[in-house]
């Protein structure tokens, strides 16, 4: 694919920085020894998938298909995308929030059943999550997205309700 303006490069390149941060700071949160840390590291990963998800937003609201009121071609396009997404980022600040609650008082204890269950959800969800992510900052940053072509014109028209 050929990325003709600076434009896509850099919310491409800002996209996988952003996926990135968020591989290493699951990494990192691992190790953690403090509270203080673990909190910081928590809110810098969720303040990063936030601002992906933004960059995201804005480049679906940036294409002649989202201007030119085509919005369900976009959606059905990038359904899975939203779906996997959605699910990662709640079961990120979920495992955050019970992370930080059942370890703020004392960091040495017992892992209870729903914070082994929210950790496993997140950790199996994040390679969906940067698969689905990767791939539709990829698609998004297609130069045909951002021109009338012949593909959109022979696109099916929303139905009337």
């Amino acid at each position: 694919m050929k990325l003709s303006t600076p434009r896509y490069t850099f919310c491409l390149l800002s996209q996988l920085t952003f996926m990135f941060c968020d591989l290493i700071f699951n990494c990192i949160s691992l190790f953690s020894k403090s509270r203080d840390g673990l909190l910081v590291l928590f809110i810098f990963q969720d303040l990063f998938l936030v601002l992906s998800v933004t960059i995201m937003l804005i480049t679906f609201f940036s294409t002649y298909l989202f201007q030119a009121g085509l919005v369900e071609v976009l959606v059905r396009k990038f359904r899975t995308v939203a779906a996997v997404v959605a699910a990662y980022v709640l079961a990120s600040i979920a495992l955050h929030a019970v992370w930080l609650l059942e370890k703020w008082a004392d960091p040495r204890a017992v892992s209870t059943p729903l914070l082994i269950i929210l950790f496993i959800l997140q950790r199996c969800l994040s390679p969906w999550y940067y698969f689905w992510y990767k791939r539709a900052a990829l698609r998004v940053a297609d130069p045909r997205l951002y021109e009338d072509v012949d593909w959109i014109s022979s696109q099916p028209l929303p139905q009337p309700r």
